[in-house]
């Protein structure tokens, strides 16, 4: 179904997902996401990967579900994404690990795309204050 028409799909998740506009996106990452959204191959990996989310993994997290992780964890969000609306985040990472550290930036999904200098500053100062 992707496959039939792939622009369609993935511009909807990209405005919808990120309550975003197309012409939020720098042209040249839009022709650049174009190219590899195209793929047949890249396609049938994305779809791999959500399949997974919804069987594999959910027995991979089973084995593990009494452990929590140890090395420090940012737990970065799009502050108005439907996460960040329905869940206390770095709460819910507190769960699962023992180091949590909270980040947000405006937008929803797709907030690194839309605001890459600013994810790059966020992820940089957490590694500087994990290292």
């Amino acid at each position: 179904m992707i496959g039939a028409d792939p622009d369609f799909f993935y511009e909807t998740c990209l405005t919808s997902w990120g309550s975003a506009k197309l012409t939020d996106y720098d042209p040249a990452q839009l022709d650049a996401y174009r190219r590899a959204w195209r793929d047949p191959a890249m396609i049938h990996g994305s779809s791999s990967d959500y399949r997974a989310a919804a069987t594999i993994d959910l027995e991979h997290d089973a084995a593990d579900l009494d452990r929590k992780v140890e090395a420090p964890l940012l737990a970065f969000y799009g502050a108005n994404g439907l996460m960040a609306k329905l869940f206390d985040i770095p709460a819910e990472w507190r769960r699962r690990a023992t180091d949590v550290r909270g980040a947000s930036l405006p937008g929803g999904h797709f907030f690194p795309d839309l605001m890459p200098a600013e994810t790059a500053e966020a992820l940089i100062g957490f590694l500087r204050d994990v290292g």
